[in-house]
């Protein structure tokens, strides 16, 4: 045994006690003087009596540097790298706007019209029902920017349109549901309109008889067509009367109007 660890020292007369590995540049060359050990072992093999065993376990000593210092290697490589940023848990601003309240005729494409007036909307979907086809009266429009959707909010929550006040919000800021239409009850029933009428004639012809509330026309569910009445509120009773006396089978719009009480007012 003494003679072959003499044979293994004579063969490697220039291998120095391992020093730790300072920069990449040192630790390249400890991993070249340990490949070059080990395919040194292979010959000494073939020159020196060595036992097996022996051999087997100074071979297995030598991966095991040449291994370490591979690791290492890589690890200073990676360590050189510039860390790259996380995106992935970067969340967007919401821009999806919620419509609601809107008349059953109207389309995606109808809808892009009156919001392109404020801002260009990305995409716009009105949701229909699976079974009838028919449109739910509600969508989901999406906006390039926050400053597009307040735009929009501002502008077109509340606003008239086919005789429906539309609903605008965050699509995940759902807000209290307000009466659709303001009333009060100082309420006119207004029959034989013009399909022509909207909420905004009705108010335009009967403010000049005191302070309308609200009003609306009624449309049909399934064409999205005026069903020819509607009904218009004052904030007084005094105003209302006045309105029912004065306009009661004048015309609007090629038609004369039938004015009287709302049902559960003419006591």
């Amino acid at each position: 045994m003494a003679g072959a660890a003499a044979a293994i020292r004579s063969c490697f007369p220039s291998v120095q006690p391992r020093q730790p590995p300072g920069d990449g540049a040192a630790k390249l060359a400890t991993l070249r003087a340990l490949r070059l050990q080990s395919e040194g072992l292979q010959g000494l093999r073939l020159r020196a009596n060595v036992p097996r065993r022996l051999l087997a376990r100074i071979s297995a000593a030598v991966a095991e540097e040449a291994e370490a210092a591979e690791a290492a290697e890589a690890a200073a490589q990676e360590g050189d790298q510039e860390p790259v940023a996380d995106i992935a848990g970067e969340s967007r601003p919401n821009t999806k706007l919620y419509f609601g309240n809107l008349p059953y005729n109207c389309d995606s494409a109808q809808l892009a019209g009156i919001i392109q007036e404020f801002a260009t909307p990305e995409m716009v979907e009105v949701l229909y029902d699976k079974d009838t086809g028919r449109s739910r009266g509600f969508g989901f429009v999406t906006m390039s920017s926050l400053e597009d959707c307040e735009r929009v909010i501002n502008n077109l929550d509340g606003f008239q349109y086919s005789g429906r006040a539309l609903r605008v919000n965050f699509s995940d800021k759902p807000k209290p549901k307000d009466p659709l239409y303001p009333e009060s009850e100082n309420k006119l029933f207004v029959g034989n309109l013009s399909w022509s009428v909207t909420a905004e004639s009705l108010i335009q012809a009967f403010q000049d008889y005191g302070e309308v509330v609200g009003a609306r026309v009624i449309f049909d569910g399934d064409t999205g067509r005026s069903r020819g009445y509607g009904f218009v509120c004052y904030s007084t009773k005094s105003e209302m009367e006045a309105a029912m006396r004065e306009l009661d089978g004048k015309e609007l719009e090629g038609r004369a109007m039938r004015i009287s009480l709302a049902l559960g007012k003419r006591s």
